[in-house]
């Protein structure tokens, strides 16, 4: 399975906000799109999951036009979570349950609900299903609409900064379950991300935009520093400790501070 992103071009009122960008990706990648403010990284994922209007054959999908797909037919290939979703006036399992529709209709079946109980298992909302999803907390809001969009069987997973309301366990354990999945349902994923440690650690390769242009798209092991640099504009050094690769900005530490502090900053 490969998504091809051809010549994706977008203006408003003369402003360039996506720069002729190319992208071929292919089944089990987590691609991380990492940038300044205002690099582009939203209306990427908009255009692709066709928020925003798409030309013809500009985003495709083994050779399927999404320019062409019904809004159903769309929901069956891309499952799309902004970094600002409005909450509905639903309960956690009317939430869920939306992610099947695109399936089911109106009338859930038996292999929906199994569906449904195997997604409560894994992301432990048993106690919530009843509760209103504008009473929840950021975080547990955060994780029933993930949840729901992978609901949906995606061929590809778009996620906009989907980790920025959970607490520092809930945003490993989430980013641990969108990896896993990706690659045992070999999902095309495409994940926001502002802190460029979680980027570093659980994405496979990364998509560096600035100005609308992608200045690098490399594998995530091939980071280096001076791409960081020229990415934020800002001094940055990368070490490893443990086996584990940490960034710096604005400063640099040396070899014993890197070595002997307990816990590196996350960043």
């Amino acid at each position: 399975m490969n998504l091809c992103v051809q010549n994706l071009h977008y203006c408003v009122k003369r402003k360039i906000l996506l720069d002729h960008i190319c992208i071929e990706a292919k089944a089990g990648e987590v691609l991380g799109v990492i940038g300044p403010n205002g690099a582009g990284k939203s209306t990427l994922l908009k255009h692709i999951a066709g928020i925003l209007p798409l030309n013809v054959s500009t985003v495709t999908l083994d050779k399927r036009d999404f320019s062409q797909l019904e809004p159903r037919d769309l929901a069956k290939e891309v499952a799309y979570l902004s970094q600002f979703a409005n909450t509905p006036r639903i309960s956690v399992l009317e939430a869920l349950e939306l992610g099947r529709r695109a399936y089911s209709g109106m009338q859930l079946t038996a292999i929906d609900k199994k569906k449904l109980d195997e997604s409560v298992t894994q992301f432990e909302l048993g106690e919530l299903l009843e509760r209103h999803l504008e009473s929840l907390s950021g975080g547990e809001r955060q994780k029933v609409l993930i949840a729901s969009a992978l609901l949906q069987e995606p061929k590809v997973l778009l996620l906009d900064e989907p980790i920025s309301h959970l607490d520092p366990k809930n945003q490993l354990e989430m980013l641990s379950a969108v990896r896993k999945i990706t690659q045992e349902k070999k999902l095309i994923t495409f994940i926001v991300l502002h802190d460029i440690q979680h980027a570093i650690h659980y994405t496979s390769r990364l998509l560096m935009l600035k100005k609308g242009k992608i200045l690098h798209d490399i594998s995530t092991k091939s980071l280096s520093h001076s791409m960081l640099e020229e990415l934020f504009d800002v001094e940055a050094s990368l070490h490893i400790s443990h086996g584990h690769t940490f960034v710096y900005y604005g400063h640099s530490h040396d070899t014993y501070h890197i070595h002997h502090q307990h816990t590196p900053p996350i960043i």
